[in-house]
C-alpha cells in the first residue's frame, strides 16, 4: 500500500503530470475510468488557461484516493 501512495516528481496518481494549475483534464481523458471521475467532479471547477483546460489537484487527487483506497467514489455534488 506505502508504494500505491509514492510518487514520482511532478507526478500524481495513475502517473498524471502535475501542472501549474492541476491536472490537464486531456491526460485525464485517457484513463478508462474518466467518466467516472467526470460524475465525481461534476460542476466543481475547472481552471483554464488560453488553450487547455485543468482540474484542480486536491479535486483529482481526492476522488483518486476514494477511487483507489474504497474502489469506488462518493458523489459529493
Amino acid at each position: 500500500m506505502k508504494q500505491l501512495l509514492q510518487f514520482a516528481d511532478n507526478k500524481t496518481y495513475f502517473g498524471v503530470d502535475i501542472y501549474r494549475y492541476g491536472v490537464k483534464v486531456d491526460d485525464l481523458k485517457k484513463l478508462p475510468f474518466f467518466d467516472i471521475f467526470t460524475d465525481y467532479h461534476g460542476d466543481k471547477l475547472y481552471l483554464t488557461n488560453a488553450e487547455e483546460d485543468y482540474i484542480p489537484l486536491i479535486d483529482w487527487e481526492g476522488f483518486c484516493f476514494d477511487y483507489v483506497m474504497h474502489g469506488n467514489y462518493r458523489n459529493i455534488g
